[in-house]
């Protein structure tokens, strides 16, 4: 019987040249990659509603869903460019503070569940699921801002 993938398989198999924070140097490397793949599938989900509030907004100019297709489209460029904008992989802490495994272990959970919510996101834009977005936005913003956390010391979480 196969076995299950761990996280950091799965994501190798999702992003190339995702390493696992395996080195120090690595982990800027790998925490773009993760915050890249993040903001792309946001960048689908902007795309797929924006082409499809565009005509929308052609054929029935005063419809309640452009209303909520703005503020879905608002939260994702903010939390896209909040996440693009952020220092990499906690900055230059992780060279004056040890990244322990289990810390490590928790950053790849959260990277995996980063990247699964925001492929979600861009799923659920494509199929006019707009109802079901804003709770993933809140559920991707919670778990970057946990995971951004892991990069510091306990005592400055």
């Amino acid at each position: 019987m196969p076995r299950e993938l761990t996280p950091i398989e799965q994501l190798q198999l999702l992003l190339p040249g995702y390493r696992g924070y395996k080195a120090k140097d690595l982990i800027r490397q790998d925490d773009f990659l993760i915050r890249r793949s993040v903001a792309d599938k946001i960048e689908q989900a902007i795309s797929a509603i924006s082409m499809k509030e565009s005509i929308l907004a052609s054929t029935q100019p005063f419809s309640p869903q452009l209303k909520v297709m703005e503020f879905i489209l608002s939260n994702l460029r903010s939390l896209e460019t909040e996440i693009m904008s952020s220092q990499g992989g906690g900055g230059d802490i992780y060279a004056r503070w040890k990244i322990n495994t289990e810390e490590l272990d928790q950053i790849v959970n959260h990277d995996l569940n980063m990247i699964q919510i925001a492929q979600k996101i861009a799923d659920l834009a494509n199929s006019d699921q707009y109802e079901q977005i804003p709770p993933q936005i809140q559920s991707l913003k919670s778990l970057y801002y946990e995971r951004k956390s892991l990069f510091f010391p306990p005592e400055y979480r």
